[in-house]
């Protein structure tokens, strides 16, 4: 079906159009939206709106909790938006911060995005103290037991989380790792509460790390950047300082990309 939009001559799929506004109201409303409120806040019958809702959702771009009812974006919305910041100069933007993060504490600062359940750490800037870390543009590390893992995983819900991880086993690479999925979501819950992730020596001995998650216009977290360190110099009396400096510079970041409080 075709219709004419703004009154120009261009056309346009309806229901194309329709189901883009559904993903609009749901990413407006916090991810939080039940079916009779879609159809009334975008002006469309109920029945059409759930035929829209259902595809959406098979696609993987709409989920619905099974204990409210409600909608929420789907996993396929952050991959897309993902995709979307590749191609933005997120590097670019984010690097003056990441340096003077380094720079303040002479450690490495880290810019990563998700890709499946791993991070792909996309810039990184070595502080003059900076020694030993084994990090590298383009590689990979597992999100559950990293920093920015952790800070990337708390833009998904309860449920994509479950998802990413259903079936695969959390391999312990120290003693500190996380060791199952029901620990892992609590650790998740604990990011989005206090805003910053914390990685004490999960994924390597003698290492921590303090990150914090990117938000774009939307308020979807999109990357995560960090400040590493060993462990005799990221000392605990100086962790919640530092913190509070992480999620500061991921804030400064986060408004140049659109983001609004």
């Amino acid at each position: 079906m075709t219709g004419q939009s703004g009154g120009d001559s261009e056309r346009y799929i309806q229901s194309v159009f329709r189901s883009l506004k559904i993903l609009e109201y749901v990413a407006e409303h916090r991810n939080l939206a039940g079916l009779t409120e879609i159809s009334k806040g975008i002006g469309i019958h109920k029945s059409t709106a759930h035929g829209l809702i259902a595809t959406l959702e098979k696609c993987g771009y709409m989920h619905q909790d099974p204990k409210t009812g409600k909608y929420s974006l789907g996993i396929k919305v952050f991959e897309m938006g993902q995709a979307y910041i590749a191609n933005l100069d997120l590097r670019e933007i984010a690097l003056p911060y990441l340096k003077e993060l380094s720079l303040t504490y002479q450690e490495t600062a880290h810019l990563a995005i998700l890709s499946a359940e791993d991070v792909v750490y996309i810039d990184k800037v070595d502080g003059s103290r900076s020694i030993g870390i084994r990090s590298q543009v383009g590689g990979r590390n597992p999100a559950y037991c990293t920093g920015v893992g952790k800070a990337l995983l708390s833009g998904l819900d309860e449920f994509q989380i479950k998802k990413l991880y259903h079936g695969k086993v959390l391999r312990k690479y120290t003693r500190n790792t996380v060791a199952d999925q029901a620990e892992l979501l609590g650790q998740i819950s604990q990011v989005r509460e206090q805003g910053y992730a914390l990685d004490i020596e999960e994924f390597e001995l003698d290492l921590r790390c303090i990150a914090a998650p990117v938000k774009d216009s939307t308020g979807a977290v999109i990357a995560a950047i960090s400040l590493s360190g060993p462990s005799n110099r990221l000392l605990d009396t100086k962790m919640a300082d530092i913190a509070i400096n992480v999620v500061e510079t991921a804030r400064k970041i986060s408004i140049r990309l659109g983001y609004k409080q």
